[in-house]
């Protein structure tokens, strides 16, 4: 039986790749489990450094599987459904790990929101970004209520979600939802560059400046400092800053572990 989700490991980089290409990679109740278990088996891995999540296909995501929404629902039964897909979002986020979304086609719906949750969107000229939840008479979800408005300003977020427009790969990097929009035929080594240079990095200091980051957006500027403060405590105790402070004087790229 054919995984719906493929999980490769080059040295400190681990790919995770939706591979449902025959449905748009739709986020099926098979695959939210395959790749909640690639996604903490990759934070569970202290060999990888970097997370790289694609589709296969002709795809990125294209948002739930709506075959499985032509049913009557029960009063809780939305919430619980939203709830385990919810892990998935919280595995991104939550894990030490930096993760790259490569966006190789339409990132639609909860698609577009599985790449919004990553630390890194670099998308192919091909991609398309959308949040047309209120077409099936839904609210946005996987986060896209929380990362988006971050992301691009309240007014942007309210105009994208309320209109269901649907923009290309350009207009997403301008409004700041795309970090780099490349040539399809070169996604996948753009990705590959970027995860390498940020797994030859200081695993720690990355690490907790990614938590830090991520908290700092509800957190007050005092909290943040004392958060600063009790993290840099830790790095400077650790093997990555000796190793940096000996390659400065050296003049030379430092070597972290």
């Amino acid at each position: 039986m054919e995984t719906s989700v493929l999980v490769t490991r080059e040295g400190k980089i681990t790919t995770i790749a939706l591979n449902s290409p025959e449905t748009y990679n739709a986020l099926s109740m098979a695959m939210r489990e395959e790749l909640l278990a690639a996604l903490v088996g990759a934070a569970q891995d202290a060999d990888t450094r970097v997370v790289v999540i694609t589709g296969k296909g002709k795809a990125f995501c294209s948002g739930g599987d709506i075959n499985t929404m032509r049913k009557e629902f029960v009063p809780g039964e939305g919430r619980a459904r939203l709830r385990n897909i919810h892990r998935i979002v919280r595995a991104i986020t939550g894990m030490d790990k930096l993760v790259i979304a490569a966006v190789n086609g339409p990132a639609i719906g909860a698609g577009c929101n599985l790449a919004l949750a990553c630390d890194f969107v670099l998308a192919a000229e091909e991609a398309k970004f959308g949040q047309p939840f209120g077409r099936i008479g839904l609210v946005p979800d996987m986060g896209g209520l929380y990362f988006l408005p971050r992301l691009v300003g309240l007014l942007k977020a309210k105009e994208l979600v309320f209109t269901w427009r649907i923009i290309d790969a350009r207009e997403a990097a301008q409004i700041g939802i795309v970090n780099r929009v490349v040539p399809l035929e070169n996604l996948y080594a753009e990705v590959m560059d970027l995860a390498a240079e940020l797994a030859a990095g200081p695993a720690m200091a990355n690490a907790l400046t990614k938590a830090l980051i991520n908290k700092s957006l509800c957190s007050t500027l005092d909290q943040v400092l004392e958060e600063e403060a009790c993290a840099q405590d830790m790095c400077f105790l650790s093997q990555d800053f000796k190793e940096g402070v000996r390659a400065f004087f050296e003049k030379k790229k430092p070597e972290f572990g």
